[in-house]
């Protein structure tokens, strides 16, 4: 097959006589020459980090497997978290174009429906600026690191998409972004890898969606549904990030939403099964989950669910409909005690309250 030339019927036939569980269309991918389908991709990574990454992925593994044998693991048997109860934690599907920055785009996915889980608020709106990440950052379009947005969502963060408009080409940061762009961030404290398949599912069911990356041959661009399973005689093509947000274990395969439209795949989303070791995606490569930031902010007439303390007046909780659950934090200006005392009387009365909290902590509460 000619890699400059993406012919989807072979594609389809090969898929069909080997008897494999997906198929294959034709799409605004598939309609690419082979160097305009790999500025899809963005993983910047050689054969010598290639090695390192294998080499740390299976030292993670076995320190894994060592804590697996004290803990018992209660993930269920599939989980998506477009769809919890209900609840879509997931945001909608992006479209890189022509641009190497796969990396800021599962990234900042990943960085969303965390933000969505912490405040356990399906409805909360939020659209990070892929274009922040990747340019002000030190990537290009020419790609960048699998974790590289991830450090930079860290030590900097990410503004909304409003202050700086994503566009498939390299970007000049200080004249892209907003004047206010420091006012605008949304970071992350840190971000955790796993190299088990046990710890793995047990990150998605807990944490929520998780950054991975890929290799990515031919046959790829021409997804349509079903459980993907890779050719690699189509040729590899590079290295992609793309974002895990849930599993299927009836399928044995990982769901992953990726960053080439809605056109492509199924509604740009796919299902990728497990154990492909020339995909390196859960074989090779580590699976990171993010823990966000979430900055303090009034909230008005919020209606309180339940209001409790344990056995001491410094361990007290809430939970506030839209908001989740949220700590009293000890030393806050009302108290602890007092505090517990006006969410109790809400609860009671059925008033609605107006609070100062972040992701974790209710600061000072009033009723509304």
């Amino acid at each position: 097959m000619a890699l400059d030339e993406l012919k989807v019927a072979e594609i389809a036939a090969a898929v069909a006589e080997q008897g494999l569980p997906w198929t294959a269309s034709e799409n605004e991918l598939t309609a690419l020459p082979l160097e305009e389908r790999q500025k899809r991709l963005g993983v910047l990574v050689t054969d010598e980090e290639l090695a390192r990454m294998a080499s740390e992925t299976m030292q993670l593994a076995s320190q894994e497997e060592r804590q697996l044998q004290a803990r018992v693991f209660g993930a269920p048997s599939a989980i998506d978290w477009r769809n919890i109860g209900g609840a879509n934690y997931v945001t909608s599907v992006k479209n890189q174009g022509g641009c190497g920055s796969c990396v800021s785009f599962c990234s900042c996915a990943v960085i969303e429906s965390a933000v969505r889980i912490k405040l356990q608020n399906p409805n909360y709106a939020i659209d990070l600026s892929e274009a922040f990440l990747q340019f002000c950052g030190g990537g290009s379009c020419s790609g960048w690191g699998l974790t590289s947005g991830l450090d930079f969502a860290k030590s900097t963060g990410t503004t909304d998409e409003a202050c700086m408009p994503y566009q498939p080409t390299n970007m000049n940061c200080a004249a892209s972004r907003c004047s206010d762009w420091q006012n605008r961030l949304t970071k992350i404290s840190s971000y955790t890898g796993y190299a088990t398949m046990t710890a793995r599912k047990d990150a998605v069911a807990t944490n929520g969606p998780l950054l991975a990356g890929m290799a990515v041959y031919n046959d790829f661009f021409a997804y349509s549904s079903g459980v993907y399973v890779g050719m690699k005689s189509t040729g590899l093509a590079g290295y992609h990030c793309i974002t895990i947000v849930g599993y299927d274990d009836a399928q044995q395969c990982w769901i992953l939403k990726n960053s080439w439209g809605a056109g492509w795949g199924d509604g740009g989303f796919v299902r990728i099964r497990y154990n492909q070791p020339d995909l390196l995606l859960d074989t090779s490569w580590q699976f990171y989950s993010v823990v966000p930031v979430i900055s303090a902010a009034w909230h008005s007439n919020v209606t309180v669910a339940q209001a409790y303390s344990s056995h001491h007046s410094q361990n007290a909780w809430a939970y506030f409909t839209g908001l989740g659950w949220r700590k009293i934090q000890a030393g806050a200006p009302d108290g602890v005690t007092n505090m517990l005392t006006l969410l109790t009387q809400a609860v009671a009365e059925g008033r609605k309250v107006t609070v100062y909290a972040d992701g974790d902590f209710v600061y000072q509460a009033y009723l509304s």
